[in-house]
């Protein structure tokens, strides 16, 4: 900036020191001029561009018509002009800095030295008037005059760089209007040659970054090349973080940044890609004078991000804002800009999400007004005339869900068809439409039974399920649609959409993003892998197929860290191996790197330099996984259980998959010698739900025991009590809703008849076969002589904030006179979140006597309450991201509230609790809890459980066993209690939960939520 100062300073000088009729006046106000619009791009202060302007004139005025340099005095007016335009949007500043221009270059000869520059500074004057009126013939223009000032200058000229900038900048003006590709790829081209051509350091290379970030944006919204985007992103990355934070550009650049951020969220539902979306755009904002003719851009990609928010959190303020910021942009832009249609369209897109919280019919009207103003105010050759029609379709559809008026779903079936033949058929947003016109269609047959609609809406589903560009989410929904349709049983593809259905779910959640949004894009899928599991038993695929489907569909979260496991095992036998495979599978699912990109000659150098690295890559990586492969233990690394792994898993009991459906359910048997199924006649969502609302009866158990154990275990054989002490052992897979039942507690008690499953079996659970296969294949930790690891314990009788729980500290008393019967070590972190995940480390049982909080909404934060824990949770989220799988430890005793229970429907396939997320950490071994328990019973139901563990040997049978055993012995003192009506019968008096619920059954059986996890 001194350099600024000074120059302009002793420019100043000199023109005061310079008689008015001296023939150097007129070069020496040029140079002011040029130093003070100079000083304006850096600055932004308008005073210096109002002085450009008028040094400028002065210097064309004082000089005689054949002044030689007439001609560049009159373009360096133009110029300053343009940039009063660009500031204060003023037409008759374009206009004359556009008149200006001609005639320039028609007085200046075609050999003339500056005649190119004067051409390419026509041709952004051009494309400034084509953005602000949307005329075609000047934007053809622009680009004919940019042409040919490139063509007419040489090769090494110091502006052909900028020149190549402009160049691609109407070419990408010119797709997005006219929608041909070609123009996109030549501006992609032209923008990579022209940031080749320009100096690391040059103060117009961020703003060349900053427009190929636009272009790739543009190729992805177009592709779905994820490629595209990533590169767009760090190219725009690369722009802000070499502009000063006070540059007049730096706004545009945020802006940008945050939509291709919010455009990368869209595709993976990266929270972390949205907040920033929103914070960098709120900067661009906060930075843009209130009459800059871009802030009514940056106001309406904030109003779109913060609808985005809104629609993943339901915060009715981020709505309330994006309308408000919606209005100021529409208020802020004349009704014939060509971008006046996609901000109505946005607004209409924000009453809308608003009227889908406040159900407010005056917003879904406006919605539909302004919807339709946007598409009147669109050329019907528009590449953006199908998203508006998109849009209206939904609010019609919307309408005629809440009024019933036909005319809206006729209306919105015809616009949907409309907009899918306004857009290529290989469009990033073709099933997005595809899937909207199939609802509309489908709304349209349940009102008016047409089977020419079903079969239509099919058609639109089939499409998004097979549509290559767009994101996986969409093709999942559309395959949703298709096996909840009507007649889908009858349909003979119905296997084959099913199965491409649920291949497609783990591709929704890639490792990079976090669980939090993983658990978000699950919950969209929920009961889908059970709907298809049931569809390939309809359609005679047996068993093992169904199976196969559940064990994909459900557990993904799961499936990424059995994953991680395997690696970091590899990483422990052949660390080598193991580096070579990381680096081979991050290059596949990696962009492609800046280099190559960079360098690309070609409109296609890109992909083809893309498509030989990815080929190069991929056989060498299947080369890898051969040989780790062929390694001892490491044979089936990171491949799917195989029938013969699942029919192993059922070496030491059977187990039990039950699959919940609308359509049917069913037990599927895995036993040694195969796998059979079982039909349950008498299980159905109805009678769940039913039964749901009364989990802890006598009533459910006995239904429980009739309509679903009774009939599986006599298929198995386990007809009554075993006669000996060789209990059988069962594995329970529950699925859908039937995850919140009490299985193992199954029968009718009182009647002292053995008709209950703790009379019959031991009883384990687990989340899905994949489960039980990947914990059995985790190495036993023995019990060896000088054993050091501990038996963390950790008692809370007092916790902040809840109601104290005065047996807590008796039950961990109890378990550590056990443990030390053992000779096992203990230990007592201090009651934090750090501490405690320190002490795990290096433990070999962990006891937790407490409180326990299930969240209802986002089950990561269910969490053991600690003393910290309103301020350093320890959750499950926490849990999943400790990983003890190296030196596992063998048991975690969670003797709370609900650690096993999931309250969020979203999330029963993924089986999302604490006692899950300490399976998942490492531990073999986990008792939790469906519900909330009672504080006395909890020291005897720990205790008996421990002296199994102590006479019998801390091995894998002896958990579920003494479990099990003390289960049986405290419900025969309960049977005991109310035939008698009298002794020790545990009445409820304080519960082991984050919030008290007064009362108590007389009758409730408060030994049945306990619950075994393990191998």
């Amino acid at each position: 900036m001194a350099d600024f100062e000074e120059a302009i300073r002793v420019g100043r000088e000199a023109i005061d020191a310079t008689t008015l009729d001296h023939p150097d006046r007129p070069g020496r106000l040029n140079n002011l001029g040029i130093r003070l619009r100079d000083r304006y791009l850096r600055t932004g202060a308008m005073a210096d561009l109002e002085e450009a302007i008028r040094v400028g004139r002065e210097a064309i005025d004082s000089a005689p018509s054949d002044h030689p340099d007439r001609a560049m005095l009159t373009n360096n007016l133009g110029t300053y002009l343009g940039n009063r335009y660009s500031r204060t949007g003023a037409m008759a500043d374009l206009e004359e800095a556009i008149r200006t221009g001609q005639e320039i270059i028609d007085t200046t000869p075609p050999n003339h030295p500056s005649r190119a520059m004067f051409l390419n500074n026509l041709g952004n004057r051009l494309g400034h008037r084509y953005s602000r009126t949307g005329e075609m013939t000047d934007l053809e223009e622009a680009i004919r005059v940019t042409r040919e000032a490139i063509d007419t200058a040489p090769s090494d000229h110091p502006n052909q760089a900028g020149w190549l900038n402009n160049l691609g900048t109407h070419l990408a003006n010119k797709y997005s209007r006219a929608g041909a590709m070609s123009d996109l790829e030549e501006a992609i081209r032209v923008g990579r040659a022209a940031i080749d051509a320009t100096a690391r350091g040059h103060p117009d290379r961020a703003g060349r970054l900053n427009n190929l970030g636009t272009h790739l944006g543009n190729r992805y919204l177009r592709t779905g090349a994820m490629a595209d985007l990533e590169e767009a992103i760090r190219a725009i990355r690369e722009a802000i973080d070499t502009t000063p934070s006070d540059h007049p550009s730096r706004a545009m650049f945020l802006s940008s940044l945050g939509g291709r951020l919010s455009e990368r969220y869209s595709r993976t539902k990266a929270m972390t890609d949205l907040e920033e979306a929103i914070r960098v755009i709120r900067e661009a904002i906060d930075t843009t004078p209130l009459d800059h003719p871009g802030r009514p851009m940056f106001l309406y990609n904030l109003g779109n991000r913060l609808g985005n928010r809104y629609s993943r959190t339901r915060g009715m303020t981020d709505i309330e804002e994006a309308v408000r910021v919606g209005r100021e942009a529409i208020d802020a832009t004349p009704s014939n800009h060509p971008d006046w249609a996609m901000f109505l369209n946005s607004l209409g897109h924000h009453l809308g999400n608003r009227y889908s919280g406040t159900g407010e019919m005056a917003d879904l009207e406006e919605a539909i007004r302004v919807g339709r103003e946007a598409i009147n105010a669109t050329p019907l050759d528009h590449p953006s005339r199908a998203l508006y029609l998109n849009s209206l379709g939904l609010h019609l559809g919307n309408r005629y869900s809440q009024t019933g008026e036909m005319a809206d779903i006729e209306e919105a079936v015809r616009v949907g068809r409309e907009a899918i033949d306004a857009i290529p058929s290989d469009h990033l947003d073709g099933a997005m439409l595809a899937n909207n016109l199939g609802a509309h269609l489908s709304n349209r047959y349940s009102r008016m039974g047409a089977m020419a609609d079903l079969e239509d809406a099919k058609e639109c589903f089939v499409a998004a399920l097979h549509q290559s560009a767009s994101a996986v989410s969409l093709h999942v929904a559309a395959g949703r649609r298709l096996l909840s349709s009507s007649g889908i049983l009858q349909d003979r593809h119905a296997y084959a959409i099913a199965k491409t259905t649920i291949n497609l779910i783990p591709l929704l959640t890639p490792r990079s993003l976090q669980n939090s949004d993983k658990t978000h894009l699950l919950s969209a899928v929920v009961g889908l892998s059970s709907d298809a599991a049931a569809i390939a038993l309809h359609a005679n695929r047996g068993p093992a197929a169904a199976i196969e489907l559940l064990e994909t569909g459900r557990g993904v979260i799961a499936g990424a860290l059995f994953e991680q496991s395997d690696l970091a095992a590899l990483e422990r036998a052949h660390p080598d191996l193991a580096r070579s495979f990381i680096d081979l599978r991050d290059q596949l699912d990696a962009p492609l790197p800046a280099d190559s990109l960079a360098t690309a000659e070609h409109p296609t150098a890109a992909a083809e330099t893309e498509g030989d690295w990815r080929r190069d890559a991929g056989p060498r990586l299947a080369r890898l996984l051969e040989t780790i492969r062929s390694k001892s233990r490491f044979e089936r690394f990171l491949l799917s259980a195989s029938e013969v792994d699942i029919l192993e898993a059922a070496r030491p009991g059977p187990i039990v998959v039950l699959n919940v459906s609308s359509y049917r359910c069913d037990a599927l048997l895995v036993e040694q010698s195969g796998v059979r199924l079982l039909k349950l006649p008498n299980l159905s969502r109805e009678a769940l739900n039913d039964h749901a609302r009364e989990l802890r009866t006598l009533d459910t158990l006995g239904w429980l025991w009739d309509a679903i154990v009774c009939p599986i275990l006599n298929a198995l054989g386990f007809a009554g009590p075993p006669s000996d002490s060789q209990w059988p052992h069962v594995w329970w897979v529950p699925t859908g809703p039937l995850t919140r039942f009490p299985l193992h507690a199954a029968g009718h008690h009182l009647r002292r008849t053995g008709e209950t499953a703790v009379d019959r079996v031991v009883s384990s659970y687990a989340s899905s076969v994949k489960a039980i296969i990947h914990s059995r294949r985790r190495p036993q930790q023995a019990l060896a002589a000088g054993e050091t690891r501990n038996a963390v314990v950790v008692a809370m009788p007092k916790t902040p904030k809840q109601a104290p729980l005065k047996h807590a500290s008796d039950e961990v008393d109890a378990v550590v006179a056990v443990c030390e019967s053992m000779g096992l070590p203990h230990d007592r972190p201090r009651p934090h979140k750090t501490d405690v995940s320190s002490a795990l480390e290096a433990c070999r049982m962990f006891h937790f006597a407490g409180h326990g909080s299930t969240h209802p909404e986002e089950p990561l934060q269910s969490q053991l309450l600690l003393d910290d824990w309103d301020r350093e949770p320890f959750t499950v989220a926490s849990l999943l991201e400790t990983n003890l799988t190296s030196n596992p430890p063998f048991l975690a005793y969670l003797s709370a509230c609900g650690t096993g229970q999931i309250l969020h429907e979203g999330s029963v396939d993924e089986s999302i609790h604490l006692a899950n997320a300490c399976q998942l950490a490492g531990f073999r071994h986990v008792v939790g809890t469906l519900w909330s328990v009672d504080n006395e019973l909890c020291v005897d139901m720990a205790r008996m459980t421990y002296k199994v563990l102590r006479d019998e040997g801390i091995k894998d049978e002896t958990v579920s066993r003494g479990l099990h055993w003390a289960m049986r012995t405290l419900r025969d003192h309960w049977v005991d209690g109310e035939d008698a009506g009298r002794g020790k019968s545990y009445l409820s008096k304080a519960e082991r939960d984050a919030e008290l619920r007064p009362g108590s059954e007389a009758r409730r059986p408060l030994w049945v939520p306990y619950v075994h996890f393990g191998v």
